[in-house]
C-alpha cells in the first residue's frame, strides 16, 4: 500500500507543472491544439475536397509550398511536372493554412472562368494589389463590375485607331535606337530598348503625357520595377494579412516606392484633371462664339485613356482620384509590361527561327512593298501570318502564366466539386504544354494557330488574354501594338541569336519573363523587289 503511494505522488507530480514557464508551455499547447481542431472544423469541406485529389504532399502550418521551392519562377516548373503526372486533372496545393486547386483541362477551365460563383479574385491578388490598386485587373467583384461596364466602353475601334500615330512615331524612334547596334558582333539585350518604346506608348496613350519629365518618368519606372518584385510575396503565406505586409513594406524600404508610385499617378491625374478643366471651359466659350468649329476641332485631337475616363466621370462615372489612379496604373503595366515581355520573346523566337522569320518578312513585304510609309488600320487586318507568330509566341510564354479566382457557391468540375471559399488557380503556361491540345508543345510552330488549327481546339485552350466575363478588356490594343512593333523592327532589321530553346530559363515578377534578358543581334535589311 505505501509503495502504491509513492509511486501515484510520483505520478502525481510528474504530471502537472510546478512553475510559470511550464504552465504557459502548457496553456499553448492546449490552446493550440484547440485551434487547430477549431481549424480542422471550420474548413472541413477544404480538407474533404484535398483527400479526394492529388498534389504534394503538405505539412502543418507550412503548406506544400515550401516542398516544392520558396521561388515563383520554380513554383511554375513545379506546377507544369504535377499537372503532367496527374494528367492535367485538378491538383491541389497547400499555401500554408490556404487551400488551392489547379485547374488545367480546357473544359475546366471554362466551367471556373465562365462562372458567376468564381467572378472574385483569388487571395495571392491580396499581395498584387498592393502594386496596382483595385483597378479592373485586380478589383473586388463589387467594384469591378462597375468599372468594367464604364472602362469597356472605351475600348472603341474608334478609340484604338486614332492611337496608330502614337504606335508608329514611337516605333520609328525605337528603330533609329537600335541602328547603333547593326555593326555589334556581340548580342545586346534589346529588353530595355523595347519597354522604354512601350512606356512611352502607353504614357501617351493612357495619360497624354509625352510631355513628362525625363526625372518623373525615371520615379515612375523605378517604383514599377521595384514593386514588381513583390511576386516573391506570393509563396510567403503570412504576408496575405495586410498588417503583417504593412511591417514587412516599411522594413523593407518597399513602402518608399509604393508611395512614390501614388505620388507620381496622383500627380499626373491632378495635372490632366486641371488640363480637362480648361479645355471644357475653352470649349464651352468656343461655343458660344464660334458654334460647330469647336466639334471640328476636337474630332482631330486624340483622346487618349484618361482623357476618356474623366469625360465619363464628368457624365457621372463617379471615380474617385484614388480610383482613377489605380486604372491608369492598371493599364501602365498591362500596356507596358505585358506588350514589352511579348514583343522581346517574339523578336528573340524569330531570330533562333529564320525561314518562320522571313515568312513574316516576306508578309510586311507584300503589304507595304519598300516603302517607309506609317501602317494604317485597314493595313493591319491583313498581317495574317504575324498574328499566327504572336499568339505562338503568347502560347509558350504567356506574361501572366498564373491567375486565381475564388469561388462564392459550389462549382461542379468534370470529375470533382470545388466547396465555397475555394481558392482556384489557373495557369496559361500549363494549359498551353498540353501535348493533347498542342502537338510538340515545346517547339515553335506558328501553324498552331492556323484558322484549321484554331477551329479544332476548345476555345479555352488558349487563355494568354484569360477569359470569360473577367478576361482582359486590352486584347485589341495589345495586338495592335504588338503588331505594329514587330512590323517596324522587321521590315527594317533581321534579327539573330545564339540562344537556344533549352537554354530559356524564366523568372516571375508580377508578371513571367525570360531571366538574363534578350541577347540578339541586328542587320540591316536589304530590300530586293
Amino acid at each position: 500500500m505505501f509503495a502504491h503511494t509513492n509511486i501515484l505522488n510520483n505520478v502525481t507530480s510528474y504530471a502537472l507543472p510546478t512553475t510559470k514557464s511550464e504552465l504557459y508551455i502548457y496553456a499553448s499547447v492546449v490552446i493550440s491544439v484547440i485551434l487547430w481542431c477549431r481549424m480542422r472544423w471550420q474548413y472541413r469541406q477544404f480538407y474533404r475536397l484535398a483527400h479526394k485529389i492529388k498534389g504534394p504532399p503538405s505539412y502543418p502550418l507550412k503548406g506544400s509550398i515550401f516542398d516544392m521551392s520558396t521561388t515563383p519562377e520554380k513554383i511554375l516548373y513545379k506546377f507544369k511536372e504535377s499537372a503532367v503526372k496527374n494528367e492535367y486533372e485538378p491538383v491541389k496545393l497547400w499555401v500554408g493554412p490556404f487551400l488551392f486547386v489547379g485547374v488545367y483541362k480546357p473544359e475546366d477551365v471554362q466551367i471556373v472562368l465562365n462562372s458567376s460563383s468564381a467572378l472574385e479574385k483569388g487571395l495571392i491578388y491580396h499581395i498584387i494589389r498592393h502594386a496596382v490598386g483595385e483597378g479592373v485587373f485586380t478589383a473586388p467583384m463589387s467594384k469591378w463590375k462597375k468599372h468594367r461596364r464604364i472602362i469597356a466602353t472605351i475600348f472603341s475601334s474608334k478609340f484604338l485607331d486614332q492611337l496608330y500615330p502614337i504606335f508608329n512615331k514611337n516605333n520609328k524612334k525605337l528603330v533609329e535606337l537600335l541602328s547603333k547596334h547593326t555593326n555589334d558582333t556581340q548580342p545586346f539585350d534589346v529588353w530595355d530598348y523595347i519597354i522604354s518604346c512601350n512606356l512611352n506608348n502607353v504614357s501617351q496613350a493612357a495619360m497624354g503625357y509625352d510631355r513628362i519629365d525625363k526625372r518623373t518618368l525615371a520615379e515612375f519606372v523605378l517604383a514599377m520595377k521595384k514593386v514588381s518584385e513583390l511576386s516573391n510575396c506570393i509563396v510567403k503565406p503570412w504576408l496575405y494579412l495586410d498588417q503583417i505586409f504593412a511591417v514587412y513594406a516599411y522594413i523593407t524600404g518597399l513602402k518608399v516606392y509604393l508611395d512614390q508610385l501614388n505620388r507620381v499617378s496622383l500627380q499626373i491625374i491632378r495635372d490632366k484633371k486641371l488640363e480637362f478643366k480648361t479645355t471644357m471651359a475653352a470649349q464651352q466659350s468656343n461655343k458660344s462664339a464660334n458654334g460647330d468649329v469647336t466639334e471640328k476641332t476636337n474630332k482631330s485631337s486624340i483622346k487618349v485613356f484618361l482623357d476618356k475616363l474623366l469625360k465619363l466621370n464628368n457624365e457621372g462615372a463617379d471615380f474617385t482620384d484614388g480610383e482613377l489612379k489605380d486604372e491608369v496604373i492598371t493599364m501602365t503595366v498591362a500596356g507596358s509590361d505585358t506588350s514589352a515581355i511579348s514583343e522581346c520573346f517574339c523578336v528573340l523566337l524569330l531570330a533562333m527561327h529564320q525561314d518562320i522569320q522571313d515568312k513574316v518578312y516576306d508578309e510586311i513585304y507584300n503589304v507595304l512593298g519598300d516603302s517607309d510609309r506609317d501602317v494604317t488600320p485597314d493595313d493591319l487586318f491583313r498581317f495574317k501570318y504575324l498574328e499566327m507568330v504572336l499568339k505562338e509566341t503568347l502560347r509558350l510564354f504567356p506574361p501572366g502564366a498564373i491567375f486565381s479566382r475564388k469561388t462564392d457557391a459550389n462549382i461542379r468540375l468534370t470529375n470533382c466539386e470545388l466547396p465555397k471559399g475555394c481558392n482556384v488557380f489557373v495557369s496559361p503556361y500549363v494549359t498551353h504544354r498540353c501535348p493533347e491540345l498542342y502537338p510538340d508543345p515545346d517547339s515553335f510552330n506558328p501553324e498552331n494557330f492556323s484558322p484549321e488549327n484554331e477551329s479544332e481546339r476548345h476555345k479555352f485552350s488558349f487563355l494568354a488574354f484569360s477569359g470569360g466575363p473577367r478576361g482582359c478588356l486590352g486584347v485589341k490594343y495589345a495586338m495592335i501594338s504588338m503588331k505594329l512593333m514587330m512590323i517596324a523592327l522587321l521590315r527594317r532589321y533581321s534579327v539573330h541569336t545564339e540562344c537556344k530553346m533549352s537554354g530559356i530559363e524564366m523568372k516571375i515578377d508580377l508578371l513571367a519573363k525570360k531571366d538574363n534578358g534578350y541577347p540578339i543581334t541586328i542587320r540591316p535589311r536589304v530590300n530586293v523587289v
